[in-house]
Protein backbone atom coordinates (compact mmCIF):
# COMPACT_ATOMS: atom_id res chain seq x y z
CA UNK A 1 0.00 0.00 0.00
CA UNK A 2 2.85 2.17 0.52
CA UNK A 3 4.73 1.78 -2.31
CA UNK A 4 1.11 2.27 -4.17
CA UNK A 5 1.06 5.67 -2.81
CA UNK A 6 4.51 6.63 -3.34
CA UNK A 7 4.38 5.49 -6.96
CA UNK A 8 1.09 7.39 -7.37
CA UNK A 9 2.61 10.71 -5.95
CA UNK A 10 5.73 10.38 -8.40
CA UNK A 11 3.26 9.64 -11.59
CA UNK A 12 1.60 12.72 -10.20
CA UNK A 13 4.58 15.26 -9.84
CA UNK A 14 5.90 13.83 -13.54
CA UNK A 15 2.24 14.88 -15.14
CA UNK A 16 2.45 18.59 -13.61
CA UNK A 17 6.35 19.24 -14.44
CA UNK A 18 5.48 17.63 -17.85
CA UNK A 19 2.77 20.02 -18.51
CA UNK A 20 4.36 23.22 -17.00
CA UNK A 21 3.93 25.86 -19.23
CA UNK A 22 6.16 29.44 -18.79
CA UNK A 23 3.36 32.18 -17.07
CA UNK A 24 3.67 34.79 -19.84
CA UNK A 25 1.81 31.53 -21.89
CA UNK A 26 -1.79 32.24 -19.77
CA UNK A 27 -1.64 35.73 -19.90
CA UNK A 28 -3.57 38.12 -22.68
CA UNK A 29 -1.44 40.35 -24.79
CA UNK A 30 -0.47 43.69 -23.61
CA UNK A 31 -1.38 46.69 -25.38
CA UNK A 32 0.42 49.70 -25.47
CA UNK A 33 -2.19 51.88 -23.80
CA UNK A 34 -3.50 49.74 -20.80
CA UNK A 35 -1.31 51.16 -18.53
CA UNK A 36 -4.07 51.06 -14.92
CA UNK A 37 -2.88 55.01 -14.18
CA UNK A 38 -0.37 57.09 -15.37
CA UNK A 39 1.16 60.26 -13.13
CA UNK A 40 -0.92 63.63 -13.49
CA UNK A 41 -3.99 61.57 -15.45
CA UNK A 42 -1.88 62.07 -18.51
CA UNK A 43 -2.31 60.06 -21.62
CA UNK A 44 0.10 57.25 -22.94
CA UNK A 45 2.54 58.64 -25.60
CA UNK A 46 2.42 57.59 -29.01
CA UNK A 47 3.78 54.48 -30.13
CA UNK A 48 7.35 55.73 -31.58
CA UNK A 49 7.02 55.14 -35.58
CA UNK A 50 10.48 53.65 -37.59
CA UNK A 51 11.61 53.60 -41.31
CA UNK A 52 11.23 50.25 -41.43
CA UNK A 53 8.98 48.29 -44.00
CA UNK A 54 7.43 44.92 -44.31
CA UNK A 55 8.83 42.47 -46.30
CA UNK A 56 6.76 38.78 -46.82
CA UNK A 57 9.27 36.10 -46.10
CA UNK A 58 9.24 31.97 -46.34
CA UNK A 59 9.91 29.15 -44.18
CA UNK A 60 9.65 25.39 -45.31
CA UNK A 61 8.56 23.33 -42.16
CA UNK A 62 8.76 19.75 -42.28
CA UNK A 63 7.43 18.60 -38.83
CA UNK A 64 5.40 19.15 -35.91
CA UNK A 65 6.57 17.08 -32.99
CA UNK A 66 4.56 16.53 -29.88
CA UNK A 67 5.92 14.10 -27.09
CA UNK A 68 9.04 13.92 -28.61
CA UNK A 69 12.36 15.04 -28.45
CA UNK A 70 13.91 16.06 -31.52
CA UNK A 71 17.55 15.44 -30.52
CA UNK A 72 16.91 11.93 -31.00
CA UNK A 73 16.53 12.21 -34.52
CA UNK A 74 19.22 13.61 -37.12
CA UNK A 75 18.10 16.18 -39.40
CA UNK A 76 19.36 17.74 -42.91
CA UNK A 77 21.91 20.73 -42.27
CA UNK A 78 19.48 22.94 -43.52
CA UNK A 79 16.87 21.78 -40.76
CA UNK A 80 16.62 23.65 -37.37
CA UNK A 81 14.39 22.41 -34.61
CA UNK A 82 12.09 24.74 -32.75
CA UNK A 83 10.70 25.09 -29.46
CA UNK A 84 7.19 26.48 -29.12
CA UNK A 85 6.50 26.76 -25.13
CA UNK A 86 2.91 27.55 -25.24
CA UNK A 87 1.94 24.74 -27.34
CA UNK A 88 4.56 22.52 -25.99
CA UNK A 89 5.52 21.29 -29.58
CA UNK A 90 8.80 21.51 -31.55
CA UNK A 91 8.48 23.37 -35.21
CA UNK A 92 11.49 21.09 -37.70
CA UNK A 93 11.40 23.88 -40.46
CA UNK A 94 14.22 25.70 -42.47
CA UNK A 95 17.36 27.43 -40.87
CA UNK A 96 17.16 30.41 -42.92
CA UNK A 97 13.86 32.29 -44.71
CA UNK A 98 13.38 33.39 -47.78
CA UNK A 99 12.44 36.56 -49.78
CA UNK A 100 12.02 34.85 -52.94
CA UNK A 101 8.93 31.96 -52.81
CA UNK A 102 11.19 30.24 -55.64
CA UNK A 103 13.91 29.72 -53.25
CA UNK A 104 11.69 28.36 -50.68
CA UNK A 105 10.15 25.78 -53.63
CA UNK A 106 13.40 24.80 -54.33
CA UNK A 107 14.43 23.71 -50.55
CA UNK A 108 11.23 22.33 -50.41
CA UNK A 109 11.92 20.12 -53.80
CA UNK A 110 14.99 19.17 -52.43
CA UNK A 111 14.29 18.28 -48.99
CA UNK A 112 10.92 16.40 -50.29
CA UNK A 113 14.21 14.30 -52.84
CA UNK A 114 15.85 13.17 -49.41
CA UNK A 115 12.37 11.68 -48.13
CA UNK A 116 11.13 14.84 -46.10
CA UNK A 117 7.47 14.35 -48.18
CA UNK A 118 5.34 16.09 -45.82
CA UNK A 119 6.86 19.44 -45.83
CA UNK A 120 5.10 22.68 -46.77
CA UNK A 121 5.81 26.56 -46.82
CA UNK A 122 4.80 28.93 -44.64
CA UNK A 123 4.58 32.97 -44.68
CA UNK A 124 6.33 34.99 -42.20
CA UNK A 125 6.37 38.81 -42.32
CA UNK A 126 9.84 40.13 -41.74
CA UNK A 127 10.96 43.83 -41.34
CA UNK A 128 13.87 45.39 -43.16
Amino acid sequence: MKNLITLLLICFAFTLSAQAKPAYCDEGPATYGSVAALPGNTTAPPLPRFTTTPVKEYKVQVAILRYTDPAEYPFHPDLVARYRPCEQIWVVESRNSFASRADAVALQEKLKGLGYGGSYITDLLGYQ
